[in-house]
């Protein structure tokens, strides 16, 4: 099973895309396509819903909180059952950037341990491109989503560390300038033919670097599958 996580805004419905058009099933009920999302978000309905709650009984969602392992645990062990019930009928691929908290809580109910796709931006065009899409002003919001951005990475390579997860970064950028060059290894990874034909250049608006405090655990991510 593939759970295609990383921060949002960072090309996690791209990815999941391209394993759809594989053939590789997202889910039995996926969110439409809107008009912020043009071409789908690949997503099952019902696993962002309870993602939703989770994070929520976590104490997660306003500016600057964050959630220890443990914490996250117990309230997702609140809603086992549905948990459950959803891992039964798992389709082979799910897609959702709260994963990038619940992953370890999932792992209980799952049948099969996943193999994880960690999709990565630079979080100032994270920052830009999340200040957009929610029509926000830049200042305290910013700093709100670069400690988001810090605490999903973070947080996401501690879990595949601690249980030695199969895992693989893609890189937006690279997606979207070289999308032969990054889908071939992602194929690998899931042993299947992907075609890149798909990958809207037009769809990214931002363009910038990746800052010097958060260079170190940007390269961390992205040498996910490299070794």
């Amino acid at each position: 099973m593939f759970l295609i996580c990383g921060s949002g805004r960072s090309g996690t419905s791209a990815v999941a895309r391209l394993l759809h058009e594989a053939g590789i099933s997202m889910g039995h009920d996926l969110i439409e396509a809107d008009e912020s999302n043009a071409e789908g978000y690949f997503e099952e309905r019902a696993i962002v819903e309870l993602n939703d709650v989770i994070l929520r009984d976590a104490g997660l969602g306003p500016w600057f909180t964050t959630a220890s392992r443990e914490v996250v645990l117990t309230a997702a062990r609140l809603h086992g059952e549905a948990m459950r019930a959803l891992a039964a009928e798992a389709t082979p691929g799910w897609k959702d950037p709260r994963f990038s908290w619940t992953l370890e809580a999932w792992m209980e109910v799952l049948p099969e341990r996943p193999r994880v796709i960690v999709c990565l931006r630079s979080p100032a065009e994270v920052v830009a491109s999340t200040l957009r899409y929610y029509g926000l002003e830049a200042g305290e919001a910013s700093a709100a989503v670069e400690h988001t951005w810090r605490c999903e990475y973070e947080r996401l390579l501690e879990i595949i560390d601690a249980y030695a997860l199969d895992a693989i970064c893609i890189e937006y950028a690279q997606l979207v300038a070289e999308p032969e060059a990054v889908i071939a290894p992602l194929a690998r990874f899931v042993g299947r033919a992907l075609g890149g034909g798909g990958v809207r250049r037009d769809l990214k608006h931002h363009a910038a670097p990746v800052p010097a405090e958060f260079a170190e655990l940007y390269a961390r991510v992205a040498a996910l599958g490299t070794a």
